[in-house]
């Protein structure tokens, strides 16, 4: 294919199906949103992962892309949504936070200090869980820890898909002012640095 083709052209073309146009949007758009995404996980592994994924989602809904709209900023949409869909669901998951903190030491076991706020985390964030309404604690539940859309949620508890969103929204403040709250400032800054929370 001609690479020197438009940027409208490759998408008119990658929206069509052409694999060869969209593996040239993905070596025109890779180095920088790769590094994107870095800023956010700081994990090289998990950042390359991250950008895969918005890629293959791009292919995947590429028939609903514009190509006369600004397409890094769809790209870059996508991508932010991901990361931070993607960091919460880390927040939320045991095994996760474990292979977060791995790959940040560097494959080497954790480091003692590390494993200590770790486990303070894991305790507050536990604290904070039961301390929850029984409600905000089912949208919780779905939303984050089975990965449950706003939409299924409500229709699981058969609300509707704003007070899902509220309570969502609410349970997140809760656990992050719980674990400020009884774990102090460090703790925080410990779980901001590791992109735990």
């Amino acid at each position: 294919m001609d690479s020197r083709l438009s940027g409208r052209e490759l998408l008119e073309r990658m929206k069509e199906g052409d694999e060869s146009a969209f593996t040239l949007v993905y070596r025109q758009y890779h180095p920088a949103l790769y590094i994107y995404i870095l800023r956010f996980c700081k994990v090289p592994s998990l950042a390359e992962d991250l950008v895969h994924d918005v890629f293959l989602k791009i292919w995947e809904i590429r028939g609903r892309i514009d190509p006369d709209r600004a397409f890094a900023g769809y790209l870059y949409r996508i991508a932010r949504n991901h990361v931070f869909k993607t960091l919460q669901k880390i927040a939320t998951d045991r095994s996760l936070r474990e292979q977060v903190l791995l790959q940040l030491n560097g494959g080497e076991a954790p480091r003692p200090e590390d494993i200590a706020r770790a486990r303070e985390y894991e305790r507050l964030f536990q604290e904070a869980l039961d301390r929850m309404p029984p409600q905000r604690l089912n949208v919780f539940r779905l939303c984050r820890q089975e990965g449950r859309s706003y939409d299924e949620a409500a229709q699981i508890l058969g609300i509707s898909r704003n007070a899902v969103k509220k309570h969502m929204v609410l349970s997140m403040r809760f656990i992050h002012d719980y674990i400020f709250r009884y774990g102090g400032v460090t703790l925080l800054f410990y779980l901001a640095e590791k992109n735990i929370f």
